[in-house]
């Protein structure tokens, strides 16, 4: 009690001495006093040793807001939570509510989803749009979602995201928020932490991350990622769906609009074909002999509310009313620009060509280890038969001694959520966190580094330096032969003829003593008289 007592004066501690004395054996106040002995103990131990084992089990205990900012969705809950909250990461507008704007989940709550209006803070995964990103970050935050509550909060952000972005962000979640502290890092680090809790160890893998605006292949060393072997295609699922309402718009009915449904309709009918040829000469026959061929409900928003694949046996009552897409080989043509972005004119190379590439620009030491742990992540890496065709064409391009493993987890998409609850395990944790006096004190510039330099690695490369190659010169070349070609030059004669070109008069006059003394030594060796000289032809 010294301590609640402390700011009491003398004259009321003599004067309450006997009140104290009457409430000294209330049961509520004993049980408080009770918990306050059992916080304090923890405080003296932590002060006492700092390495002891009741410091670590606190500092691995440490609860937080895990907040993985994706361009399609947002995937926030605290770490206590089994599961994340998924919002769209969106403002959407529809036709028969023109008044209201839909922010985030609020969407179930509109009655026709048909002809939405996006408004989408991101561009190519960048967010640019700061006044539709804030609306939607206030929305999640809100006392009715996530609220912070003096949690630290793991934010993340894309790969080599922009410094101004970076400050703007920070600026943010600090002085409007008022985060007490805070760490950013990428999603994919935090796949990394959460493949290697399931699997019980810690090799090099490969992060395969195929999300809304672009696909990136990533190899991690160590548990650090190793920024040369980078590889990035600007494919994801936000090309895949455009793509497929241009196609359904040119065969069937105009849905440009209809992005919502179309987006649903791609998520339940597409799939990656392990054999592209034979699927479209399949794709060519009658429906009675087609295999690929489906017959997709649309949504009419008041019967049906999502879209789903109608069987071909049983009879439809519902479906007699609504609109029905046939889709073909745009099942599979679709989800193929992701292994062949060329097949709409994009020049970049495919999904297994960019894997095989980041594991033979990694150091030799990790090249196998790396084929060994290929790990898919992202809404886009969903599709059925995506891992198959990937361990496919990575088993054709690697050598046959290697052993290739693909692992697709069972939700890609929540996976880096998931693997924020074990970062706030890990007993260092606490010293990277920043707080709201060390981004005051130290300003952005220090908060960036300590952000972005804590998971990259740069390792010498063992690989085999290949022998440099001279220029070739071929005036140099041909300066070794005479004019007809038929010898070589010797080098007292090149570095006479280099004399030559630097003084032409006295180069000359060398030619003419040179003549001279020839034809006196061809004489004297001859021993010829002039009658001689006549005579000859």
């Amino acid at each position: 009690m010294s301590h609640m007592d402390s700011s009491l004066s003398d004259e009321d501690l003599d004067e309450g001495q006997s009140e104290v004395k009457r409430i000294r054996y209330d049961s509520k106040i004993y049980n408080v006093s009770r918990r306050f002995e059992k916080h304090q103990r923890p405080r003296r131990t932590r002060l006492a040793s700092r390495d002891s084992h009741s410091f670590h089990v606190k500092e691995s205990n440490l609860q937080g807001l895990i907040f993985d900012n994706g361009a399609h969705t947002i995937k926030i809950n605290y770490s206590f939570e089994e599961e994340p909250k998924i919002i769209p990461n969106c403002i959407m507008k529809a036709k028969s509510e023109r008044k209201r704007l839909f922010i985030g989940s609020q969407i179930d709550e509109c009655r026709d989803c048909s002809g939405l209006f996006y408004l989408i803070p991101s561009e190519r995964g960048y967010i640019t749009k700061w006044d539709v990103q804030k609306p939607i970050w206030d929305f999640v935050l809100s006392k009715n979602v996530c609220p912070v509550n003096n949690y630290p909060v793991i934010m993340t952000q894309p790969l080599f995201n922009f410094k101004s972005i970076q400050d703007c962000i920070d600026e943010i979640f600090f002085e409007e928020y008022e985060v007490s502290s805070m760490f950013r890092l990428n999603p994919t680090d935090l796949a990394v932490l959460q493949y290697h809790k399931e699997i019980g160890a810690k090799p090099p893998c490969i992060i395969v991350d195929s999300g809304y605006s672009f696909t990136h292949v990533i190899p991690y060393l160590e548990g650090k990622k190793y920024l040369k072997g980078v590889r990035r295609i600007n494919v994801g699922g936000k090309l895949l769906t455009n793509h497929l309402k241009d196609i359904i718009s040119y065969r069937q009915y105009h849905v440009m609009e209809e992005t919502f449904v179309i987006n649903q309709v791609k998520e339940d009918t597409c799939y990656v074909s392990q054999d592209f040829k034979s699927d479209l000469k399949a794709a060519e026959l009658p429906p009675s002999k087609n295999h690929i061929i489906r017959n997709y409900v649309l949504p009419d928003f008041n019967n049906i509310r999502r879209g789903y694949i109608q069987d071909r046996d049983q009879k439809d009552e519902i479906a007699e009313n609504c609109q029905i897409l046939r889709l073909n080989n745009e099942r599979f043509t679709v989800p193929e620009i992701l292994f062949h972005p060329s097949d709409i004119g994009i020049k970049s190379i495919g999904i297994a060509e960019a894997v095989c590439k980041s594991i033979f620009s990694c150091p030799l030491s990790f090249q196998k280890d790396l084929a060994k742990n290929i790990v898919c992540i992202g809404g886009s890496t969903k599709f059925d038969g995506f891992r198959d065709r990937l361990f496919n064409e990575v088993r054709s391009m690697i050598p046959a001694s290697w052993e290739v493993n693909v692992y697709q987890p069972s939700d890609p998409i929540t996976y880096n959520w998931m693997g924020g609850k074990v970062l706030l395990k890990d007993p260092e944790f606490k010293s990277k966190l920043v707080t709201k006096q060390e981004y005051e004190e130290c300003g952005m510039s220090a908060i960036q580094e300590k952000f972005n330099q804590w998971s990259i690695i740069d390792i010498e490369e063992t690989v085999q330096s290949k022998p440099k190659i001279e220029p070739v010169s071929y005036i140099d070349h041909l300066k070794k032969y005479d004019v007809f070609g038929k010898g070589i030059v010797s080098e007292e004669s090149s570095e006479n003829n280099e004399k030559k070109n630097e003084n032409p008069e006295e180069s000359r006059k060398c030619e003419e003593e040179i003549d001279v003394s020839s034809k006196n030594d061809g004489e004297e060796k001859l021993n010829l008289t002039d009658d001689d000289k006549f005579k000859l032809p």
